[in-house]
């Protein structure tokens, strides 16, 4: 390392970065469109990537059912802050003569590729820069986690025409995840294939995890269009109650998704509390966080995992009244106050 990559390091530890890594043109060569550096800057010969843990406390009252506004404006919060530390960096790199840019957290998206609102195409994949230089490493479902902290993490990235040293991706052996695949039982969607594994190869090595069934699945539930599971036994925050069609067909799920979003836009206004967002592919709609759970989950051992697991399963179902008021219930209690409601408010939820 150079002095300017512990520079680097040291600043962004100093803004609470628990793990900070470089990549370069070449180390990143032959992988997917977003592996691209110069799509950002032209100039770019490298990239920051770097990680910050969420608030674990706030984790599980959220998978709890105890406190949902805790953890979305806690999520929110740490979107923006990581973003304004990737800026901060900019500038300093930018200080020192080299053209930088940050790259957002999230929710900016390549609009120039036909259907990029349902597939959500990165400007730069974080997760790319990130596995390749060593700041995490791919779990199962594909999110990037990080030993002792799991996938409750947040990833940024700064491209930069700095010349970089890389640093190494973390080994097989040493990787977090050891494969017990609880972040697809605590996924309501379904979204990520049990034994089918897929790959992206970055600068010559390659990367496995997962395989994606449809990325619709999970605009359905992370958007909280809906999010009772499949067993009925639990729910996501989402008051939606419609079942996750059993295909992986593109133009089923994307009809299904269709009805989901006017349904959505007809519910009340949720009475736990003012928040949200505005999600770059639905322009105008307030989308709220209601899921998550796939990364939030799993914090790198079996331990604190299964216990995760065991609070979100036994946390109930999340169902709304026609006056907007949030309530959570027991699976079959719930299912029985549904049942109760106005024909037509039944109707906006399944």
């Amino acid at each position: 390392m150079s002095k300017m990559e512990d520079e680097i390091k040291d600043f962004l530890k100093e803004r609470g970065a628990i793990a900070v890594g470089f990549a370069n043109l070449e180390t990143l060569a032959g992988g997917p469109p977003s592996a691209d550096l110069t799509y950002k800057l032209p100039e770019a010969r490298s990239a920051v990537s770097f990680a910050m843990p969420y608030d674990r406390d706030k984790i599980r009252a959220y998978l709890g059912k105890q406190n949902y506004l805790d953890f979305e404006t806690h999520n929110i919060d740490l979107n923006i802050k990581i973003t304004k530390v990737g800026e901060s960096l900019q500038k300093w790199l930018e200080g020192r003569g080299h053209a930088s840019k940050r790259i957002i957290a999230n929710n900016n998206y390549r609009r120039e590729i036909e259907g990029w609102q349902l597939s959500m195409p990165p400007d730069i994949s974080h997760r790319y820069v990130a596995v390749r230089s060593g700041v995490g490493s791919f779990g199962w479902s594909g999110n990037v986690g990080i030993a002792d902290y799991g996938t409750a993490i947040l990833l940024a990235t700064v491209v930069t025409a700095a010349d970089l040293e890389p640093t190494d991706p973390i080994p097989p052996e040493e990787s977090f995840c050891d494969n017990c695949k609880i972040c697809l039982s605590v996924c309501a969607a379904g979204m990520v294939e049990k034994k089918k594994e897929t790959s992206v190869t970055l600068g010559g090595k390659t990367f496995t995890f997962g395989a994606r069934r449809n990325y619709i699945l999970c605009n359905m539930v992370c958007g909280g269009f809906t999010g009772l599971s499949k067993n009925g036994k639990w729910s996501t925050w989402s008051p939606g109650r419609r079942r996750i069609p059993d295909t992986v067909d593109n133009n089923e799920l994307f009809q299904a998704l269709t009805q989901m979003i006017s349904n959505y836009s007809k519910w009340p206004t949720r009475g736990d509390g003012a928040g949200g967002y505005g999600a770059t592919p639905l322009k105008g709609m307030n989308i709220r966080l209601t899921c998550s759970n796939c990364q939030i989950a799993c914090w790198g051992n079996k331990e604190d995992t299964r216990e995760n697991y065991k609070i979100l399963r036994n946390s109930g179902c999340v169902i709304q009244r026609e006056n907007g008021e949030i309530v959570v219930l027991p699976a079959e209690e719930a299912a029985q106050e549904f049942e109760k409601m106005d024909p037509s408010h039944r109707e906006l939820y399944k």
